[in-house]
C-alpha cells in the first residue's frame, strides 16, 4: 500500500468515524449505548491506525518500534509531573492575581471512565502512528509536531458540535499545536508511546481536577491561557537546552 493511500485512509477513518457515532447518538436514547459511541469517537484515531496497519500487515513490527523497553520511570513519572505542575502553577497564579479561592473539582464515576479511556483512545493513533509516519515521509523534524497538532485540533470538531469543549476554537487550536510538541518530546526522549498516553490522561485529569476550563471559571479563559503560555515557555527552555547540549558535543 502506498504511503499516500495509508495517510488518506487514516485521516478518513479518524474523521468520519466520529461523525457516524454522532449520527447514531442522535438516534439512540440509551445512555449506555451513547457512552459506548462516545468511546468510539474518542478512539477513532487508534481504530484508524489499527485498520491501516492490518491492511498493510505491519501491526507487529510497528508496535515493536513504538514500545521500547527501558526508561520506565521516565515514561510514567515525567508526563504526570509535567501535567500536574503546569496546571497547579496556572491555577495558583490565576487565584492569586484575581483573588479567587483555590478549589478543586469533583470527578464523577462516569468522568473517571472517560478519563481512563484517554489512556488508550487517541495516542496509539496520533503519536503512535501519525507522527512516526510523517517522519518517514521526510517532513522536517521540527514541523512534524505542528502538522500533527493541526490535524489533531481539527479532529476535535465532533466535541465542539456536542458542546463538550468550551474553549474558543482559535485558542484551542493553538493549545493543541503547543501540546503536540510536548507529546513529541516525551515520545522521542523515552522511545515509548506509553509516555504520550500517560501524559494525555494526566493532562485531562489535571484539567478537571484544577478546574482550568472556562466553564469552571465563569467563562474566564485566563487559566487555560496560562497553561498554554507555561507549556510554550517549557518547550522554548527545552529547545535551548537541547541546542546547547548539541553544540557542546560538537565542540569538545
Amino acid at each position: 500500500m502506498r504511503k499516500t493511500t495509508k495517510l488518506t485512509l487514516f485521516i478518513l477513518i479518524s474523521f468520519l468515524l466520529p461523525m457516524a457515532a454522532l449520527f447514531l447518538q442522535s438516534r439512540i436514547t440509551n445512555d449506555n449505548v451513547s457512552l459506548l459511541l462516545f468511546g468510539v469517537q474518542a478512539a477513532s484515531p487508534s481504530i484508524a491506525a489499527f485498520a491501516v496497519l492490518l491492511l498493510s500487515k505491519e501491526v507487529r513490527p510497528h508496535f515493536k518500534a513504538i514500545y521500547q523497553k527501558g526508561h520506565i520511570t521516565a515514561v510514567i513519572v515525567i508526563p504526570v509531573l509535567i501535567a500536574s505542575i503546569t496546571m497547579l502553577i496556572s491555577k495558583s497564579v490565576y487565584c492569586i492575581v484575581f483573588e479567587k479561592a483555590f478549589s478543586l473539582g469533583n470527578i464523577s464515576v462516569t468522568k473517571w471512565l472517560i478519563l481512563l479511556w484517554a489512556l488508550v483512545a487517541e495516542e496509539l493513533g496520533w503519536r503512535g502512528y501519525l507522527e512516526p509516519f510523517l517522519r518517514e515521509m521526510k517532513i522536517k523534524k521540527w514541523a512534524v509536531p505542528c502538522v500533527v497538532g493541526i490535524i489533531w485540533s481539527l479532529w476535535h470538531y465532533h466535541y465542539f458540535i456536542q458542546g463538550r469543549i468550551d474553549v474558543p476554537i482559535l485558542l484551542f487550536c493553538v493549545g493543541c499545536i503547543i501540546e503536540s510538541y510536548i507529546y513529541s518530546i516525551l515520545v522521542s526522549t523515552t522511545r515509548n508511546v506509553l509516555s504520550a498516553m500517560i501524559y494525555h490522561f494526566s493532562w485531562n485529569l489535571m484539567l478537571n481536577l484544577f478546574m482550568i476550563s472556562p466553564s469552571d471559571n465563569g467563562g474566564n479563559i485566563i487559566p487555560y491561557t496560562l497553561v498554554i503560555i507555561l507549556e510554550t515557555v517549557g518547550i522554548i527552555i527545552y529547545g535551548l537546552y537541547r541546542r546547547n547540549k548539541e553544540s557542546s558535543s560538537d565542540n569538545p
